[in-house]
């Protein structure tokens, strides 16, 4: 009798570390199935920011063919007048000839100020952050790399500076996203004088956060505009993904 319990009882000691060692497994391969997840999703937001890429090359390859057809057309127009003025026989004397004298009399001095004001090209840009920035330090500039906007090529994607093309009125407005349990102090800076700002704090929430501030200012041509952190961040990101944009924008009025 004494063996019998024995036995079972070491049976029952087998069971036990058979359903210990299963149990083991199974939260392993959970923890394993987690990290798989975290790992897909990553490749599809990549996936995604690569077909925004890609767009953005295709829209780059159509605006250099439109520029390069147009200087094409500016050249034939140009060498049609050449071939024009060489082709052009004098004018005739006599009465016709004094005609045409008065004719021209009557046109304007050319060294007269015009009163046609000069065409202004337009200055605009507009570019976003591609992917999140972990606990940026103090004065750590921005840089919102994927360039969707940059007429008057005055925003540098590589540094995230604006340089003023030329003088005016400008306006710039920005949009920073954080995460859960974090703040970011964000200051819109001038050749280094701070002209705007915001904060995102988020150290007693479980939520993201988004918020955004505009700016007017008067710039001189070269000057320079970007954005910063004013405090080193704390446990704070920068969030950055297709749902949720952080970015950077301005055009001279």
């Amino acid at each position: 009798m004494a063996g019998e319990m024995k036995s079972m009882k070491d049976e029952i000691a087998v069971i036990r570390n058979l359903l210990r060692e299963q149990n083991e497994r199974l939260t392993r391969l959970e923890m394993e199935n987690n990290a798989l997840k975290i790992t897909v999703s990553k490749l599809e937001n990549d996936n995604l920011l690569m077909k925004d890429r890609l767009e953005d090359i295709s829209d780059e390859n159509k605006a250099l063919k439109l520029e390069v057809s147009d200087r094409r057309q500016v050249t034939t127009v140009l060498e049609d007048s050449n071939h024009a003025n060489m082709d052009k026989q004098e004018e005739p004397s006599g009465a016709f000839g004094e005609n045409a004298v008065h004719r021209r009399l009557l046109l304007p001095d050319a060294g007269s100020p015009s009163t046609t004001p000069l065409p202004v090209e337009p200055v605009a840009f507009y570019a976003y952050m591609s992917k999140s920035e972990p606990t940026p330090s103090n004065h750590h500039s921005l840089i919102f790399d994927m360039l969707k906007t940059n007429l008057g090529n005055g925003y540098n994607k590589f540094s995230g500076t604006f340089v003023a093309p030329s003088a005016g009125a400008y306006v710039f407005t920005w949009t920073i996203n954080t995460n859960p349990h974090g703040a970011h102090w964000i200051n819109l800076m001038v050749n280094n004088v701070i002209v705007g700002g915001t904060v995102s704090d988020t150290q007693d929430t479980a939520d993201f956060d988004s918020d955004s501030n505009t700016a007017v200012v008067v710039l001189d041509q070269g000057d320079s505009v970007n954005l910063r952190t004013t405090l080193p961040s704390d446990r704070a990101v920068l969030v950055a993904d297709v749902h949720a944009f952080t970015s950077f924008a301005g055009w001279r009025l």
